[in-house]
């Protein structure tokens, strides 16, 4: 049939040799759930299959203060990184021509280059292009939007806006907690999507509202996402098949560390505000005082004793004689009980690893870690823990959808992620000139960027001025060129004087003028 004449018969025989094709690169493992036989109606994969905690008490539970000083102590320094830097010692970000590892980096950009890169840096801070009083989100908007839905739903979202010509026009955070994965990308539901296809791919995502597709309230269309409109990111993922390709939140790991901590704080709080602990008991041991006069001191008690809000209410009763039964004598319960909850708020900071001293939290046996002067290494270590990886997760998201189809000779980095101090770094580099390992020329192009010029720059270095002053030198009172030259006059000046001491001499004179004609005065 490929061989045939007819028309039909070629376009069949592609088609099925485009299908074999497929058959062959096709993956033979099975990604989601296998009891899920049949089609829920609903369009898309559910994420709260097999017990997972769904996405609105991820929200909710993203509002405790413990999570909040948590998720925005990242955000904040998350929110450090999203300015342009141009040194990469620095805390920021920059767009650099993507790096051959085997090649020598090279800190000078061309013209060409800085103006690509002033056109990407300009489309990711404003949002994309639109008019000044569009709403939009800048950069340091959609950051601390998209930093915050990955710590509490392990899941962002940004719509992916498109001109005519199919470059890209704006960008925007949206709801993580309403995306969902299409049945599209399960094998076993793909032909019921095949209507909509498009330029090759199928519809991948989409916005869900109480278990239904969201529908457009102006062109009353489903709103699904094809994979160029909408980037999304997801931090843990997992192989298991359970989650339909949806990650695991930390909050989902803390889900009964914060109950614990929830009631721990309602304890203390009912303690103070309900009083559900008594101070002690009042026992009135005389039996024969009369109701009226005990209601009497009653009273007189609670209007001049009583707590804050009817709070530690003192219990009467009628006994033998007035005693005082104290039951506010402190154990060492209390102790437990303080253990308990610092325990409870360590295990929220290990969880996004995270030191508590970042949230304030000041604990004795922290010390036991880094010794008692270890602030700035315990700090450094949380960073490489928790922040760094975030860091190098967002700049994945960004050049995956955003910078590589700007251009995808560029590329955006963090810097000032992995710079070490730069007081120990002018340490190191001082060692390095002065064993020789590199010259004052490397250095200063490594802190100036640009090229050392003799002419016009001047190194304040005693080993530089010193060699500086030896070439002076020698270019002021010769090289070795014009030592020869010095003696080869003194030679002939002393030639000189022994002809005219030969001169005053007969016989020698006879003898110097016969020896210079027969051989020549050699």
């Amino acid at each position: 049939m490929s061989r045939s004449d007819n028309l039909g018969d070629l376009v069949k025989a592609n088609l099925y040799m485009d299908n074999a094709n497929q058959r062959q690169d096709s993956v033979k493992a099975v990604f989601f759930n296998p009891d899920e036989a049949s089609d829920t109606g609903r369009g898309y994969k559910d994420p709260n299959f097999y017990g997972s905690m769904p996405f609105e008490v991820l929200r909710r539970m993203g509002d405790i203060f413990v999570i909040r000083a948590v998720v925005n102590t990242r955000v904040e320094q998350v929110q450090n990184f999203l300015h342009f830097s141009v040194d990469e010692q620095k805390e920021g970000y920059t767009i650099r021509r993507k790096r051959n590892p085997f090649e020598k980096v090279s800190a000078e950009r061309s013209r060409e280059d800085q103006i690509k890169i002033n056109y990407i840096r300009k489309f990711l801070e404003e949002g994309g292009f639109h008019d000044k009083w569009e709403s939009f989100d800048t950069f340091q908007d959609f950051g601390r939007k998209v930093v915050f839905d990955s710590l509490t739903l392990d899941q962002l979202a940004f719509e992916i806006v498109r001109d005519r010509s199919w470059n890209l026009a704006r960008y925007r955070a949206v709801d993580a907690s309403l995306i969902r994965f299409l049945d599209s990308i399960d094998p076993k539901f793909r032909e019921e999507f095949e209507q909509y296809r498009f330029k090759g791919y199928l519809p991948k995502y989409c916005m869900c509202w109480q278990g239904q597709i969201m529908e457009n309230p102006v062109t009353h269309e489903s709103v699904i996402f094809y994979p160029w409109e909408l980037g999304i990111g997801i931090r843990n993922k997992s192989t298991n098949i359970y989650k339909n390709g949806y990650g695991t939140s930390e909050l989902e790991t803390l889900s009964s560390v914060m109950t614990w901590i929830l009631w721990g704080f309602e304890y203390n709080g009912n303690y103070f505000s309900k009083g559900s602990q008594p101070k002690g008991i009042i026992n009135v041991k005389n039996p024969n005082i009369s109701p009226a006069s005990l209601n009497e001191f009653r009273q007189a008690w609670q209007q001049t004793m009583v707590g804050t809000s009817n709070s530690h209410r003192t219990p009467i009763i009628n006994g033998l004689d007035l005693q005082w039964v104290d039951l506010s004598k402190n154990t060492n319960r209390d102790m437990e009980f303080s253990e308990w909850v610092k325990f409870l708020l360590v295990m929220t900071c290990a969880v996004y690893r995270i030191d508590p001293s970042e949230l304030g939290f000041q604990f004795k046996d922290q010390t036991n870690i880094f010794g008692q002067a270890g602030q700035k290494e315990r700090l450094q270590h949380s960073k490489d823990k928790g922040l760094k990886p975030i860091l190098v997760f967002l700049q994945e998201v960004i050049n995956y959808y955003l910078v590589s189809e700007l251009d995808e000779d560029f590329e955006f980095v963090f810097t000032g992620v992995d710079a070490e101090d730069e007081g120990r770094q002018v340490e190191i580099d001082a060692k390095k000139i002065q064993n020789g390992m590199v010259c004052l020329e490397d250095i200063f192009e490594k802190y100036s960027g640009r090229k050392f010029n003799p002419e016009t720059d001047t190194i304040l270095n005693q080993s530089y001025q010193l060699q500086k002053q030896m070439q002076l030198q020698q270019a002021m009172y010769g090289g070795e060129a014009m030592n020869e030259e010095v003696d080869r006059q003194i030679a002939s000046e002393e030639k000189e004087d022994t002809q005219k001491s030969f001169s005053s001499n007969p016989i020698m004179d006879a003898a110097m003028s016969y020896i210079e004609k027969n051989w020549g005065g050699s």
